[in-house]
């Protein structure tokens, strides 16, 4: 049986080629530097890709193709990340938010690419309502690192999980991925700016190559995260599983963890305090999904198991 391990990587990643602020040479080197395994360079509209000396390529971690098609005569942001795309993706040019957005996903499949639905609270632009109108997307940000991308809803609107589970639960099988979202480099880190290392995926595959990341993404083999880490994890219709790595303070204190289990229609199915929570699913769940949170602010997102 071929071994697999995690590898850590971020997929929404902004340069000079868009409205970032260091070029791309730059941002891939701070994400080499601080850990990562594999990095997507998705720029407004431009399909940036690196080419290097062997010398400048090591200060990298594996550049996967990617785009961040954008729609600007929609009536709200329409931002579609294409991954493994083969060649650059043209913008749906249409007002209307459902029809750029399903546009978008169609010229991203059509490339040979994968889609993914970012930040649909950024500026409160679409719902669940919005996003079940659309067919093909296999995935959607469930956390964003942008200062303004609302993950939590308010005000009546949704949280980025809520329409998750919507979605979940109206059949739609789509995975949940936590990002960056980064623009901000080389100015000072804080709060209101859109810096880097604030969420990423951990992806189990065979080997580090772009196949294998993206086949090991669209079968949901991977969780996200903004922090925590997850050491093994069994996540079948008959059990789920999973084991954290806990972390341990400069002072010896443990950072303290808490699991829930979510199922359709986002009911809780289970809470657990242990570092190895465990579900036994049940038919009438109609999928499991698990948010691991910590007495840090972190969390982590597990893939849905779908009781059918």
């Amino acid at each position: 049986m071929t071994q697999k391990n995690w590898l850590k990587g971020n997929l929404h990643t902004h340069t000079t080629n868009s409205d970032g602020d260091d070029s791309p040479e730059h941002v891939a080197e701070w994400y080499h530097e601080h850990g990562y395994d594999w990095l997507c360079l998705s720029d407004h509209n431009h399909l940036t890709i690196l080419e290097g000396s062997d010398a400048e390529m090591a200060k990298w971690p594996l550049l996967v193709r990617g785009e961040e098609v954008t729609s600007r005569n929609s009536s709200g942001p329409v931002h579609v990340n294409g991954y493994g795309i083969t060649e650059l993706v043209e913008a749906s040019d249409s007002a209307d938010i459902v029809t750029a957005m399903r546009e978008n996903v169609e010229r991203i499949i059509a490339a040979g690419g994968m889609a993914s639905i970012n930040h649909p609270n950024f500026r409160w632009a679409f719902d669940n309502r919005a996003m079940m109108q659309v067919e093909g997307y296999k995935f959607m940000e469930v956390f964003n690192g942008h200062p303004f991308a609302h993950n939590d809803g308010g005000g009546g609107r949704a949280s980025v999980l809520g329409i998750w589970d919507s979605l979940l639960s109206n059949g739609r099988r789509v995975w949940g991925i936590a990002v960056d979202d980064s623009h901000n480099y080389i100015t000072e880190f804080g709060p209101n700016l859109s810096n880097p290392g604030r969420g990423w995926v951990q992806v189990k595959a065979a080997t580090l190559n772009q196949q294998d990341i993206f086949d090991a993404m669209a079968e949901g083999d991977f969780y996200a995260s903004t922090g925590v880490t997850i050491g093994d994890m069994v996540a079948n219709t008959r059990e789920i599983q999973i084991d954290i790595d806990t972390e341990t303070h400069d002072d010896g204190t443990q950072t303290k963890y808490s699991t829930l289990f979510t199922g359709a229609n986002g009911r809780l199915l289970h809470e657990s305090t242990s570092i190895s929570p465990a579900y036994k699913p049940t038919p009438l769940d109609g999928y499991v999904r698990a948010t691991v949170y910590s007495s840090r602010g972190t969390r982590a997102w597990t893939q849905p198991v779908f009781m059918d």
